[in-house]
Parts: structure tokens; sequence; C-alpha cells
């Protein structure tokens, strides 16, 4: 690749820039292991394309997640379920012990561990919003509160909505696509990217999407937007990916299941501290015998 002039300094600048968001906790990433995955690129055409990657990095501390929820519930949330309603509506009535005819419903497979970011999120609900837990059941459970309890409305709760193609499955796998159609769904991810919006739009219709923060095109890594900046007209986003390929190959890194652009190839730079979606680049979260990760999976 032909590197920019600026190189280098950038390479320190963006270096001292990370370090500085740790220090101040602006990420919740250790000093040490940011330190174990630069190393890993050698000379300065790697350490070139490690700064890239830091710089489009988009990074959702535990305070910032918990802060996209509130947002979520007390106001977008609120305002589709409830209109022209105060926005703290809903959480009053999920606060309440007047059943409000709704169910929050984690996005979770019977097999996957409470680990999952779907339980996850309601966790972290009922704690800083201190909702009623009766008002909170599994997907499993939910079809059974639709026909016995007279539930007319169910949200789905989750950190994040990438290609759409998981919460579709997730959707007609507990067969909420079967109950009656005056039952309203809506999904409610913290941050959901527009290629799953889309998708769901078409493929279930009757889902509304609600979240506090969108991603978009833009947040492709290889986009072209992206690289006419870091690139400075020597470098293409196409000569930029077939290079990330190579280094991947070079370095063992292969994650299961899912391209080394990342699940659906949406080669997003995103995370959460207590999780990174399989839609970021494999470079950043995937652990193999050879490869230190910066973020967690």
């Amino acid at each position: 690749m032909k590197l920019p002039l600026n190189s280098v300094p950038f390479f320190e600048s963006v270096k001292a820039d990370c370090k500085q968001l740790i220090e101040l906790g602006l990420w919740d990433v250790k000093m040490a292991r940011l330190e174990s995955w630069l190393n890993q690129f050698c000379g300065t055409e790697e350490e070139f394309f490690a700064a890239c990657l830091l710089d489009q990095i988009i990074f959702r501390t535990k305070q910032q997640f918990e802060s996209g929820l509130r947002s979520l519930m007390r106001s977008n949330l609120n305002g589709s379920i409830f209109q022209n309603t105060p926005d703290l509506d809903l959480l009053q009535k999920l606060a309440g012990q007047d059943d409000p005819k709704l169910r929050l419903v984690p996005v979770i497979c019977e097999t996957d561990p409470p680990t999952k970011s779907g339980p996850l999120v309601m966790r972290r609900l009922q704690r800083i919003l201190q909702l009623n837990q009766e008002w909170m059941c599994w997907p499993w459970q939910a079809s059974r509160c639709i026909r016995e309890m007279g539930i007319d409305t169910v949200v789905f709760v989750d950190d994040f909505l990438g290609s759409g193609t998981q919460f579709e499955n997730f959707f007609k796998q507990w067969e909420f696509n079967e109950h009656d159609s005056g039952i309203k769904y809506f999904y409610a991810p913290v941050v959901a990217h527009q290629h799953g919006i889309d998708l769901l739009a078409r493929q279930l219709p009757n889902v509304h999407v609600v979240s506090a923060e969108t991603l978009g095109e833009s947040h492709n890594f290889f986009s072209k937007k992206v690289w006419m900046r870091l690139g400075q007209g020597g470098i293409s986003a196409d000569d930029a990916k077939s290079w990330y390929l190579n280094f991947c190959s070079s370095r063992d890194i292969k994650p299961h299941k899912v391209s080394l652009l990342g699940y659906n190839d949406m080669a997003l730079t995103f995370g959460f501290s207590h999780a990174t979606p399989n839609n970021s680049l494999p470079i950043l979260w995937n652990e193999t015998a050879t490869w230190q990760p910066l973020l967690e999976r």
C-alpha cells in the first residue's frame, strides 16, 4: 500500500488518544489489552492499518449503554407505544402493580446461556429503572401470556440489531407470527443497523423497530467514504480490504461461522463493554492461539 505521508504521526496520535480514552474511563478496555493488541502489528504498514481500525471504533461503555437504555425506554419506545403521552408513561406502567397488558421479552433461544445479551439487557433494565419483574417473561412464556392474560403488546429487548436475520429466525422460532394480528410487536435494540431495520420491515412488517442509536453504510470499515479520508487518495477501499484479508490469513485469524468481514459482511468496528457484535471485524474480537483480541466477544 502507498501510505499517506503522515502515517507514522497518525499511528502515534491515535494510540495516544486511545490511551487517554482508557485513562478517562471512556473505554472499558484494559491498557495492557490495548498494548498487547497493538504489539501484534509490526512495521509502519501494519501499524498504520491498526491506527485506522482504532480511529474508526465506536465503543459504548457500561454507562453509555445504560444511558441508551434509559433514552430508549423513556422517549423513543414510549412515544411509539403510547402516542401523545408523557415520556415516563411506559416506565410508570412497567414499574406499577396493575398489569399493563404489555410484556418485555429478551431476544434469546432456548439453548442460549443466561450470559447472552438479551437477558443482560433485561437485568440492566430492571436494575436501573426499577421495573416490576412480573411484566417480564421468557419468549417461551410469552405465547401463554398472550393467550391467557390478554397481553396485547410485546416488546423484545436486545442490545444490537445487525443484519436482522437472527431476530427474524427468533421471531419465527417462537411462533409469534402465529398469533392474532391484533398483537402489537416492538423490537427495541439499543443500537440498530439500517440494514437490519430494512430487512425486518420487509420480512416482519408487523414488528416495529425502535432504537436509541442507528448505524448505516458509512459505518462499514471498507466503505468508500471511510477510505477517502483514511487513504488520502493513495489507498482505495478495495485495496484496504485486500490488505486486511491477507493480513488475517497470515495471522491465522479464522472466526467460527463468520466471515473475516463479520456476520453478513457488515465490516463494523462497533463494540460494547459487555460484548462485541459478530457483525464487527473479527480482527477486533476473535481470539486464537496466535491472536489476542482487543474487545470482548
